[in-house]
């Protein structure tokens, strides 16, 4: 237990249930830039995968027609991803073939931010606090 008597959070994940764990991980890996911390089964029923340290859960489901992301239910983001540089991340996921939902675009709440959807039609936002220090001085 940490000093002040309350147990730490030393991690967390969203958690996503999907028809397909091998395809859906190809492309978190391939168009998303994830990385495989760990899968299990043959095929994979689980994997965990991260970006910078930021981890996904995918969990197969026997029923993916059941699936019903956010953006169904009147939401915008499945999960939301603070990052350092949002205009770099746009550009890169772009490149390689991201569904862009919006385009970067500055918030009145002080955040530019995107998003795209992944084939299972979860949509991933990626914003950053706006103006950026790296940003402030610009004319």
């Amino acid at each position: 237990m940490s000093q002040t008597g309350r147990a730490d959070i030393i991690r967390g994940a969203p958690y996503f249930p999907v028809g397909d764990v091998s395809a859906i991980g190809a492309y978190y890996r391939d168009v998303l830039g994830f990385d495989c911390e760990y899968s299990a089964g043959s095929p994979p029923e689980f994997a965990v995968y991260s970006r910078s340290g930021v981890p996904l859960m995918f969990r197969r489901v026997p029923q993916p027609d059941l699936i019903s992301p956010n953006e169904r239910q009147g939401g915008t983001w499945d999960v939301f991803f603070w990052v350092g540089d949002v205009e770099a991340l746009h550009e890169e996921l772009e490149r390689k073939g991201a569904t862009i939902v919006y385009q970067p675009v500055v918030q009145p709440y002080g955040m530019k931010e995107f998003a795209v959807r992944d084939p299972n039609g979860y949509v991933l936002g990626f914003g950053q606090t706006w103006p950026s220090s790296a940003h402030k001085d610009a004319p």
